[in-house]
């Protein structure tokens, strides 16, 4: 028998050098079965009889004959999957096809399998541990998800480079198998019409993007720091989302980015950078061979909704939802995909971990959490990777599954297109890209590498032109007329003149610079002194600087300026955003203030306005470094708007609906579909153009309005109301990012009850207080704020749950 087509085997398995990892009585038990001789009793004898097993091929002929028709679908599928493969997916194949496990002379409960383990016995698993005992298949960790390891020490990975998931098998049994196609499947889902599939560079689009951002940011940085326990630095991360401030989960992309070899850890372990042979393949191939290894992935990585919902083995469900996905036909609505889901994989699995914290107060687990991370899961990672698209048809989401979701071996460069492709992008005037990923040809994701991503959007991608990107880019071998050639082919706008004339003065500059790392500068008052200073050596740079040979010192009584240091604090700004000089500014300084400063008075300067974008992003943390204390709250409003960091203030003329009852009024059915969002428990907004019809309907209740508002009196007039806790939680982390005080009222945890087991924290006495926000933790899952208190000085740690109301001061 042989099989029926050439495999490019993946699968390093050699069962005769295996005797360790299965043990004396176990390995014996295996030598059995492949070579049918009795009475193997050692293991020197063992391995011997599977080497002449191995090296007869009709004594595997006879193997292969004895085979139950599940091991025969099992093996054969892990043979189209070049001879290793997830076990989670593996699991869900045969589940999908009703297959029962093969009979064997092996109960779970006997410690006989791999020196002191037992199969597990949960649903299914023993479709995967049977084949265990008997050596057709062999897992890539011992232990695993199919086995239970009672009193078992024994803990093996021989196959490091696979995650413990997965399974192998021998290659030469599988070289030995008939062609059997895939059993048909006995779960199947309730059709939900046809679907055009988005082609595999539209699917790989989003990711490509994504870590293509993330090592522009890791080179921009010089890297990442990791802990000595293998974790990523909290400082150095901070500084990359900042950086980064379009990718989010950034330590999630992070592990990414590491699973696909992207960036390794230096020979000192102690620094995360990029692996700059791997990232020059991976933008040199474009998106498509992506597809394959996020498809292998979702298995093996924990991510954002698995923490959300506490569910630890968010790996392994994703796996079984991706072969799920894999095997269907045809596009299913969520609701079915969850009906298949519960019956395929064991309720195990779907066990949410408990969190004792939230015990005192209401149940630690949570029925719908399972279904809420299915439907985050499908809208999260999947879709995150191209492997899905979730589309609403008559009212109900409906699951689309992409090429992405099949073997990497599977997906295929596409087609040169037969017509002209559409464009890529729109290059607008103030250097912006407004960039359509599903647009994107292999060639054009090399090219975004010259421009920064401002945002990710479902449909689009904002990026923007920089003079640190476009050097950067150039610096890593795009020519500017590439980058020129590139940018007009892509866009559906002409390339304007003044965005033309300014790449080319940036790469002129570039041309023009000459790197020194570690130098000594010195500054001259005029550029006569300089040029005689020469005379004793040195290099000229500019009209009064110095440049020193390494050989040369620092003449005495020269003042120093350490750059490695933090710089000197020069700049005393004023409520109204204008400042004085104090001291000496150095270098940078002044670098960083030329043509941007207008005279404001006798020694005072203000910034000079700028358009949205127009100041690096940098800017407004540079000044602030060298500011005594901090900046208004005015200025770093401008700046952030000036930088690109914040948005326009916004100004529109908007109807106001006010009543102590506004909320029972914005309910009623005759009135709710005029009324806008909510401004306070008093205050709604009445949407564009529905005024009018507003007052109609008030008028037919008895409920003629006033046209008279109400400004409300008291300290607490102006707070906020935020029901969610979450959406709460990421309006007190962008105060703190952006340096704003509140105006907070909030209730101070009470404890009731007494003792560990009676004891309960409650809601208790209402305040009203003006906090410094200083950083948000938490204890357990549950999220608290610690802030200053601007009176007294002191630090207040509040539960966000409890907050009731917050105004920026």
């Amino acid at each position: 028998m042989t099989a029926g087509r050439t495999t490019e085997w993946i699968s390093p398995l050699r069962l005769e050098q295996m005797a360790d990892v299965y043990g004396t009585g176990h390995f014996n038990r295996v030598a059995k079965r492949y070579s049918g001789e009795k009475g193997l009793s050692s293991k020197a004898a063992s391995r011997e009889a599977l080497v002449t097993t191995f090296a007869h091929p009709a004594r595997l002929d006879a193997l292969v004959a004895s085979l139950h028709p599940t091991e025969l679908q099992l093996l054969s599928e892990v043979r189209r999957q070049g001879g290793a493969m997830d076990g989670w997916a593996l699991y869900s194949f045969a589940r999908l096809r009703g297959l029962t496990a093969p009979p064997i002379k092996l109960t779970p409960s006997p410690l006989n399998l791999f020196e002191g383990y037992r199969g597990a016995e949960f649903a299914g698993a023993d479709l995967l541990w049977t084949l265990f005992a008997d050596g057709l298949l062999c897992p890539a960790s011992v232990p695993n998800p199919w086995l239970r390891d009672a009193y078992a020490y024994a803990h093996y990975r021989p196959f490091g480079h696979l995650p413990p998931s997965w399974v192998l098998a021998d290659p030469r049994l599988l070289a030995r198998l008939p062609a059997v196609g895939a059993a048909p499947l006995t779960m199947t889902p309730v059709e939900a019409g046809t679907a055009q599939l988005p082609s595999n560079t539209q699917a790989a689009a989003r990711p490509a993007l994504h870590l293509q951002e993330l090592l522009r940011g890791l080179r921009l940085l010089g890297g990442l720091g990791v802990t000595q326990a293998g974790t990523y630095n909290k400082a150095a991360l901070g500084k990359l989302s900042k950086t980064l401030p379009a990718l989010q989960d950034i330590g999630s992309w992070l592990t990414v980015a590491q699973q696909l070899d992207l960036v390794q850890l230096d020979a000192a372990g102690k620094h995360l950078e990029v692996n700059a042979e791997r990232a020059r393949a991976f933008s040199e191939a474009g998106p498509v061979p992506l597809l394959g290894r996020a498809a292998q992935l979702v298995g093996t990585l924990y991510r954002p909704e698995d923490q959300e919902y506490r569910l630890p083995q968010g790996g392994a469900l994703r796996s079984c939802l991706a072969a799920l996905l894999r095997a269907l036909p045809s596009p299913v609505t969520e609701p079915e995909l969850l009906r298949i889901m519960n019956a395929l994989i064991p309720a195990e699995l779907r066990l949410q971990k408990y969190d004792y914290h939230q015990l005192m107060s209401r149940q630690g687990t949570d029925p719908q959490a399972w279904a809420a991370w299915l439907a985050a899961t499908l809208r999260g990672t999947l879709t995150e990777f191209g492997l899905v698209s979730v589309e609403q048809r008559d009212g109900a989401a409906v699951v689309i599954p992409n090429a992405a979701l099949h073997a990497a071996a599977q997906i295929q460069p596409e087609r040169p297109r037969a017509v002209p492709a559409p464009p890529a992008w729109i290059l607008q005037p103030n250097f912006e890209l407004l960039v359509y990923p599903a647009q994107l040809q292999p060639q054009q994701f090399l090219l975004l590498q010259a421009a920064e991503a401002v945002r990710f959007d479902p449909q689009t991608a904002t990026y923007r032109l920089t003079r640190e990107s476009v050097y950067a880019a150039l610096e890593g071998g795009l020519s500017q007329e590439a980058l020129l050639d590139g940018l007009r082919a892509g866009s559906a706008t002409p390339l304007a003149a003044s965005v033309q004339s300014t790449i080319q003065d940036w790469a002129a500059r570039r041309e023009r610079l000459t790197v020194h790392r570690g130098v000594t500068l010195l500054e001259y008052p005029t550029r006569a002194e300089r040029d005689a200073a020469l005379r004793s050596g040195g290099t000229a740079v500019g009209d009064t600087l110095r440049l020193l040979g390494p050989e040369q010192k620092i003449p005495s009584g020269v003042p120093l300026l350490n750059y490695d240091q933090a710089p000197a604090k020069t700049l005393k700004f004023s409520a109204d955003g204008s400042f004085t000089v104090t001291g000496e500014l150095d270098f940078l300084t002044r670098q960083l203030l030329e043509g941007r400063l207008m005279a404001a008075g006798k020694e005072k300067y203000t910034v000079r306005p700028a358009s949205p974008g127009g100041l690096p992003s940098s800017f407004l943390n540079d000044l602030e470094a060298r500011s005594v204390g901090r900046l208004p709250a005015t200025l770093r409003l401008q700046l952030g708007v000036w930088s690109g960091q914040m948005p326009l203030p916004g100004v529109a003329a908007v109807t106001l609906l006010q009543h102590p009852q506004a909320q029972a009024l914005a309910q009623h059915p005759a009135l709710k579909e005029f009324i806008g969002p909510s401004l306070g428990p008093t205050l709604f907004t009445v949407q564009s153009g529905k005024a009018q019809a507003l007052e109609t309907a008030l008028g037919a209740l008895g409920l003629a309005p006033d046209h008279k508002i109400a400004v409300p009196q008291g300290a607490a007039s102006d707070l906020l109301v935020i029901t969610d806790t979450r959406k709460k939680r990421e309006f007190l982390e962008e105060a703190i990012r952006n340096g704003h005080n509140l105006l907070l009222q909030y209730n101070e945890e009470k404890t009731v009850g007494s003792g560990w087991y009676s004891s309960r924290i409650t809601a208790g006495k209402r305040r009203l207080d003006e906090f410094q926000p200083l950083r948000i933790d938490r204890t357990g899952s549950t999220p608290y704020l610690e802030a200053r208190d601007l009176k007294t000085g002191e630090k207040e740690r509040i539960r966000i749950q409890y907050i009731l109301g917050v105004a920026i001061r």
